[in-house]
């Protein structure tokens, strides 16, 4: 449409272009069809092959061109169709919003195995590895610090190349520890009540609780028992510029009480806010707390 100098029709397919995916997408997982994604994969197919259709029909019917408007030049509807697009889509990669797959179930059950998320970077502003191959700045540019109860999106410490997604329990200068499967802020036991598993689906021998963490940020957590490998530990005293992370999944998580250890400020990438896809039709379009 461009290139036949209909510009706002162009803009026109675009738009409905978005729409008709995301419908397709929601409306198979709604009937609960098994393979959801080819189902909208086939439908923008569909759509966009009736698209090329009728551009090569008004093409047939268009004026000579030498009439057509700047932007239906070769040169630059190439660079509306290829060049741009990427480009704008690298800077809000980079410094605004990025897609991020949640890769296991250790954020059961607030995020789960193959839910796909919006994670925005303005929050906790622009850092090393907010940026695409850890190309950011060496010292983090705008933003805040990451608060208790959070949950973030960080460059794995031991091998960066790796993304984990966990949430914030310590901060800087805290003591954190694991007694018999509770947590404990500052020598101070963290409150935790059982709750109701309603549309969160459990194992035989888990157990779904809201824990109440400082600062009145209140979080659900999954445990299988208070006697597993994490559940009792030595007091961790969280380093300047670091944090302590833990996943809601607690009995199911690598986080900084094994391997993953404190995290740098400078490690931290993203703050994740919105789940556009999902394996379940109920967590489709739902915020992430």
């Amino acid at each position: 449409m461009f290139y036949l100098g209909r510009g706002r029709l162009g803009i026109a397919f675009v738009f409905v272009s978005v729409f008709i995916g995301y419908s397709a997408l929601y409306g198979a997982r709604l009937l609960e069809i098994e393979y959801p994604d080819w189902v909208a994969t086939l439908v923008m197919l569909t759509y966009r092959t009736v698209g090329a259709v009728y551009v090569c029909v008004t093409a047939a019917k268009q004026i000579p061109l030498d009439r057509y408007p700047w932007f239906a030049r070769t040169y630059n509807w190439l660079l509306l169709l290829f060049i741009a697009p990427m480009l704008i889509a690298i800077l809000i990669r980079n410094f605004a919003i990025e897609p991020f797959s949640i890769p296991a179930n250790s954020m059961r059950p607030t995020l789960q195995e193959g839910d796909y998320v919006f994670s925005e970077k303005l929050t906790y502003g622009i850092g090393r590895y907010s940026l695409m191959f850890g190309w950011g700045p060496s010292h983090r540019f705008g933003g805040r610090s990451p608060k208790r109860g959070e949950i973030v999106i960080f460059a794995f410490p031991p091998e960066p190349t790796t993304s984990y997604v966990k949430r914030v329990i310590g901060l800087p200068g805290d003591r954190i520890q694991m007694r018999d499967g509770r947590l404990f802020i500052n020598g101070i036991i963290v409150e935790r009540k059982p709750s109701e598993a309603d549309n969160i689906e459990l194992q035989p021998d888990e157990m779904l609780y809201t824990e109440y963490l400082p600062g009145g940020i209140d979080h659900q957590i999954i445990e299988t028992s208070d006697t597993s490998r994490g559940d009792s530990t030595s007091e961790f005293l969280v380093p300047e510029g670091h944090y302590f992370v833990m996943g809601d999944n607690r009995d199911n998580s690598l986080d900084s009480r094994f391997d993953v250890g404190f995290v740098p400020e400078e490690n931290i990438a993203a703050r994740p806010f919105l789940i556009f896809s999902s394996s379940r039709a109920d967590r489709f379009w739902r915020s992430v707390q």
